[in-house]
């Protein structure tokens, strides 16, 4: 903690002394302690504009609030729960614009915590400009030390730096070790989708109700299409789109799914109450799915050391990149009074040691600094450490970038069109998702300002 305080000194000595005071106490000069936390649905309790920073998170991230007032037990904080925008909600987006109308009260955030990676952009740019740019609060030797790309959601079309990435949520092949050895034995784990499919079509056949893989829910486009350069979510230049479904990174990943939809892809939600973890084999998926999805600590996961995480798979294409779900941002007000305070406090939950640390967040740290100490303390908290460490390194610096950050949610668009036909009974193909998809995506792309490019007429012309 020591060493971390003294380069943050040695970072913002430009500030000024009574300035850096405040910000490193995140404390607002002149307020009256308070580090109580709130739970509601959206709104935090009136404070004094000179009063205590106002952070709202979702409750995944209360760990980071005590492991934050742990270290800073005298912070003036009013931590406030809410659901972190979680699926596109647009919770953030409704206060926003309310507020806008109406006047950012003193109960406003001044800290916020987005799971959503969509939204940065968004919230920066008409018709909210409603965060803060913290170029320049956060040092250029700190925003240059995430990892490559990594802030990319985050960068406006203007250059303007308005979000922190809080950890990597690159997608890896998570393997049951111990199952894919009894069902799999001496062959080696598979590199390609061709081979993971393969792998599910064996275990359908030879042990029904295994899983290789997962199609039930919103989110499996981002490991699916995202992971294979389907060119879906494109931003090719200044407020143009391309959504091409007829592209081959997405037609041929769709049509080889087709053997195991519904099978060995389950059509169950990873969160949905069957799910059965003690089930999966393998399955793509983010990085923090090893302890929230399978050794979840609880009966219904698998023990502490039974997953193992592998390279995820390249794409059909040949090309070794990967998708990503999560991670998250920590993003400030542009309406905070305390600016330095409120950045300085995002800048910590995102590069703090004591944050990014297993037991504190479920993801590799995008502040690369942290990253070898995280992966470090792994080793006994997952099947394989060696592998597992390496295929953590390589997915996030493989995530396509070609999925853009956008001012509308491509989960939830998914969640809308495809996934109700994909978990109907009987199911629908995945592949017959794709044009209706692409349409609804061009749909939200115009109503927000953009031109769309597309050789499918049903997707470049106005429905």
């Amino acid at each position: 903690m020591k060493s971390y305080i003294n380069g943050w000194l040695r970072r913002h000595r430009g500030i000024g002394s009574v300035a850096l005071t405040c910000a490193l106490a995140v404390a607002g000069c002149g307020g009256s302690s308070s580090n109580s936390s709130t739970s509601t649905n959206g709104s935090a309790k009136s404070a004094s504009a000179s009063g205590p920073l106002i952070a709202w998170i979702d409750t995944a991230r209360v760990p980071y609030e005590k492991a934050y007032m742990a270290a800073h037990p005298g912070a003036n904080i009013k931590w406030v729960i809410y659901n972190g925008n979680t699926n596109g909600t647009g919770v953030l987006q409704s206060k926003f614009a309310l507020w806008n109308r109406t006047g950012w009260p003193s109960s406003a955030p001044d800290v916020m915590f987005d799971s959503q990676n969509y939204d940065a952009v968004q919230l920066a740019t008409p018709p909210y400009s409603d965060l803060l740019n913290l170029k320049p609060y956060v040092p250029a030797s700190v925003l240059s030390n995430y990892a490559a790309g990594s802030l990319s959601n985050c960068t406006t079309p203007s250059g303007q730096i308005v979000c922190l990435r809080n950890d990597s949520a690159a997608d890896v092949l998570w393997v049951n070790q111990k199952l894919y050895s009894q069902f799999f034995p001496g062959k080696p784990v598979p590199t390609t989708w061709a081979g993971i499919i393969a792998d599910g079509e064996a275990l359908q056949a030879s042990h029904p109700g295994y899983l290789a893989g997962d199609i039930g829910d919103q989110f499996d486009e981002d490991f699916i299409l995202w992971g294979n350069e389907c060119p879906l979510n494109q931003v090719v230049a200044a407020n143009t789109i391309q959504i091409d479904p007829s592209s081959p990174n997405c037609t041929t990943i769709a049509k080889m799914l087709a053997p195991v939809e519904g099978k060995s892809f389950t059509t169950t939600g990873v969160f949905a109450s069957g799910f059965d973890a003690k089930k999966v084999v393998m399955m793509v998926g983010p990085l923090w799915y090893g302890t929230a999805v399978f050794q979840t600590g609880t009966s219904t996961g698998v023990p502490t050391g039974t997953m193992a995480a592998y390279p995820p798979p390249a794409a059909t294409n040949g090309a070794q990149v990967t998708g990503a779900l999560g991670g998250g941002l920590w993003l400030v007000s542009a309406h905070t009074k305390q600016p330095a305070a409120a950045a300085a406090l995002a800048e910590y939950m995102s590069t703090s040691p004591n944050i990014q640390k297993p037991g504190v967040d479920a993801g590799l740290p995008d502040y690369v600094p942290d990253q070898a100490g995280y992966l470090t303390s792994l080793n006994s908290v997952f099947a394989n450490p060696s592998t597992t460490e390496a295929a953590w390194k390589t997915a996030a610096g493989e995530v396509w970038t070609g999925w853009s950050p956008v001012p509308w949610s491509t989960d939830a668009v998914w969640g809308s069109t495809a996934l109700p036909n994909l978990t109907a009974n009987p199911p629908k193909a995945f592949a017959d998702q794709l044009l209706p998809y692409a349409e609804a995506l061009s749909n939200y792309a115009r109503q927000a300002g953009y031109s769309v490019k597309s050789p499918v007429s049903a997707v470049s012309s106005p429905s």
